[in-house]
């Protein structure tokens, strides 16, 4: 007996299936297209049966090709520009986003060889096909290029709902792109939270999908409602970046950092999962990833502070201490201060638990999760390796801050990371650990204080050099002889 083939669905069994239509509509739907020559799916609108939304949805079903709600608010217009406007008119197509490697594009008929042929053609890069309504392509194309002005908030049908999963749109649901391997979904959300100037992304699961808001300077606001199966796609995506994913059912946490590029912009995401009573919740945490370091001057230091530190890396020898609350910019102080104290003949090692901020070319970078950091690995590493630099960020926690003040400071910089708050009582603190006397007689030793207040919405794509009207507010400590003893006096 050959074995059972499943048979191709049709359009129309799609619809009639989900009950989006029924099956006398389809009837009259095929005998109206005898009369005009038009598909069947724009009859089925014509005739008031179902939306443009619902056809676009059960042709993605059928061509197992994604299918978006094309928002004019996250189309990339200097994208669209680059392409013919009444070329995208015509063959009713408008470029998403896109990346390196592939351009994302909409398509109201994506079984036509000849129109594909035609974009591959003007793209020269890589085509990737999303299904969208005319409808949402015409209003995206409008928006763009200025015929109709920004797009108007349009009131959809409801389409009906079924077991099979029929799609929603309006109010709750997009089903904007996704597929199995999540990069369309990723490049989407990310496109379009950049588009707000937005700081987060979160994914939460409901019992209606995965709600996704993002949080801009309003506070979080709700975007849309997806497939349940999208989680699973999103972080397959960010597991293949480097995010780690949650390792069986007893793991509650897990996270990471990733970096990629949209449109041309380098975007570092700070990415944390948790396994929650509906599933796993995802929030991405979103920031510009320069290519190089930046000045201290820029970074709100205060010019005497400044004048300090640039004296004090000079030297062969000695540490500064950054200490504050999280993604307060602890990373990009690091980043700068390595860079103020490179040198031709200096080897730099940075130990970190993400690739979160730009070192010079040749600087050794060792990743290590904070939890798996071990008293005294910094120490091996740099005296082991010859490191001339040391940067340690935010790999000794807590009272591990006082493992800097190990021998392997002798003859060289040593810039850390940590999350204690209070400047005096962290200072109070290393004076009396085990080598605290030492080092703070002997070694030049300054701290930098991070800004209390965390960065939110569209401060966090605010480069420094458009703030530099808030230098000071980086605090520095640089102990003074008179210090030294004073500190030594009160422990004595």
């Amino acid at each position: 007996m050959a074995p059972h083939q499943e048979k191709k669905r049709t359009l129309c069994s799609i619809l009639v299936e989900c009950g989006i239509v029924t099956s006398e509509q389809v009837d009259q739907a095929l005998a109206r297209q005898i009369e005009t020559g038009r598909l069947v799916g724009e009859t089925l609108v014509e005739l008031g049966f179902t939306s443009e939304e619902n056809i676009g949805w059960a042709l993605s079903r059928q061509l197992n090709i994604p299918y978006v709600d094309v928002q004019p608010s996250a189309v990339d217009a200097d994208l669209v520009r680059r392409f013919s406007e009444p070329m995208l008119r015509r063959i009713q197509a408008v470029p998403l986003y896109g990346n390196q490697e592939e351009i994302a594009i909409a398509m109201a008929d994506p079984t036509d060889a000849e129109v594909i042929a035609e974009l591959g053609e003007a793209i020269g890069s890589t085509l990737s096909l999303v299904i969208g309504c005319p409808a949402s392509i015409r209003r995206a194309l409008d928006f763009v290029y200025g015929h109709a002005g920004p797009a108007p908030e349009v009131k959809r049908p409801e389409p009906k709902q079924a077991g099979d999963g029929g799609p929603a749109t309006g109010g709750g649901r997009a089903d904007v792109v996704w597929d199995r391997t999540g990069l369309s979904f990723l490049l989407y959300q990310l496109h379009a939270a950049r588009q707000k100037r937005a700081s987060e992304i979160h994914f939460v699961p409901t019992k209606d999908g995965v709600e996704v808001s993002y949080r801009t300077d309003q506070g979080l606001e709700p975007q849309a409602v997806e497939r349940s199966e999208t989680s699973s796609y999103l972080r397959s995506r960010l597991a293949h970046l480097g995010a780690p994913d949650l390792a069986g059912d007893g793991e509650i946490v897990a996270s990471g950092s990733a970096a990629l590029d949209v449109m041309g912009e380098r975007i570092q995401l700070g990415v944390c999962h948790c396994r929650v009573d509906l599933g796993v919740t995802t929030v991405l945490r979103m920031s510009p990833a320069p290519a190089e370091a930046y000045d201290l001057s820029t970074l709100g230091l205060s010019p005497i502070g400044e004048a300090e530190i640039r004296d004090f890396v000079d030297g062969p020898e000695g540490l500064v201490l950054v200490y504050g609350p999280p993604r307060s910019g602890g990373s990009t102080v690091l980043a700068s201060l390595a860079a103020l104290a490179a040198r031709p003949h200096r080897r730099a090692l940075v130990l970190e638990p993400a690739r979160t901020a730009p070192y010079a070319p040749g600087t050794t970078r060792v990743q290590i999760p904070a939890t798996h950091a071990t008293p005294g690995l910094w120490e091996r590493l740099a005296i082991g390796l010859g490191a001339d630099i040391v940067v340690l960020d935010g790999i000794l926690a807590g009272e591990e801050i006082q493992g800097v003040l190990g021998g392997a400071t002798i003859g060289r910089l040593v810039f850390a990371r940590t999350d204690w708050l209070d400047g005096p009582r962290l200072l109070s603190f290393l004076s009396k650990s085990g080598n605290g006397r030492v080092v703070l007689r002997d070694r030049p030793f300054a701290m930098i204080a991070l800004p209390a207040a965390r960065r939110e919405g569209s401060g966090v794509w605010v480069t420094p050099t458009e703030a530099e009207h808030q230098a000071g507010i980086l605090a520095s400590t640089i102990l003074t002889d008179e210090d030294r003893d004073a500190l030594l006096a009160a422990e004595a």
